[in-house]
């Protein structure tokens, strides 16, 4: 592919996988199953995200065999775990988020990594950022404030401006934060590649959620939840695919 084609075609495919990623997140989190008054809300988050690492890993793996197969890795595989949890939390508090918020709210919300990300990069890693970044970072918190902004109609106005989904939105880009800061001390100190954080990121959540959706039982759940609602199935796999493919 040529150079001066590479980045719209990247860009393009991001934003086409992340469209359609988003689509299915709310499709699955937000959806009613079932018939009249026996209706019920997926609530398995860490099913949701386990599954999705998987497919990643697996994506990411493929990915290492036919483009980087040569190249080694000296990244230290305690940093890999370390990256996982804040990386697994960011997404699991971004799909419960999606049981109190609306979607354009959490998309919104999302919006917002490069703050968490600079915040931490200049507290942690003492890093310096060009001036167009901060206006970049500042012209996002003004639309966000923008959009959030509601004038009051009137004093019986009681509509909740900071709650449960909010909450997780704002661990979520914590979070997120914390796992750009990790990404980039391993670019910096072992030239970690893409290829090999994503598949060792993913491979690291697979194995923290494994554990915790069999600590919980949530797994049982979740497959008899499947067993009732099998038409949910199909889409939970295109979600972890255009979540690959995104990546």
């Amino acid at each position: 592919l040529p150079e001066r084609l590479r980045l719209p075609v990247c860009f393009l495919g991001v934003f086409a996988c992340y469209f359609y990623y988003g689509i299915l997140q709310e499709s699955i989190t937000r959806g009613r199953y079932g018939e009249g008054a026996k209706q019920e809300k997926f609530k398995y988050a860490l099913s949701l995200v386990f599954i999705q690492c998987v497919i990643n890993a697996a994506f990411a793996k493929l990915l290492l065999r036919l483009l980087d197969a040569a190249r080694p890795d000296r990244t230290r595989g305690w940093l890999y775990g370390a990256c996982s949890l804040s990386y697994l939390g960011a997404m699991v508090s971004s799909n419960a988020a999606l049981q109190f918020v609306s979607y354009p709210t959490q998309v919104l919300g999302k919006s917002c990594k490069p703050i968490p990300v600079m915040l931490l990069g200049v507290t942690l890693l003492r890093k310096r950022y060009p001036p167009a970044k901060y206006l970049c970072v500042l012209l996002i918190v003004a639309g966000v404030a923008l959009f959030l902004y509601k004038p009051k109609k009137g004093t019986g106005d009681t509509e909740h401006v900071f709650g449960y989904g909010e909450l997780l939105l704002l661990l979520s880009l914590t979070l997120d934060g914390l796992t750009g800061v990790a990404q980039d001390h391993m670019r910096a100190h072992y030239q970690t590649s893409s290829n090999h954080m994503m598949l060792n990121v993913n491979l690291w959540s697979t194995l923290f959620l494994g554990a915790g959706i069999l600590f919980t039982g949530e797994l049982w759940e979740f497959l008899s939840f499947t067993e009732r609602y099998p038409s949910i199935i199909s889409n939970i796999l295109l979600f972890g695919l255009a979540s690959a493919l995104g990546q």
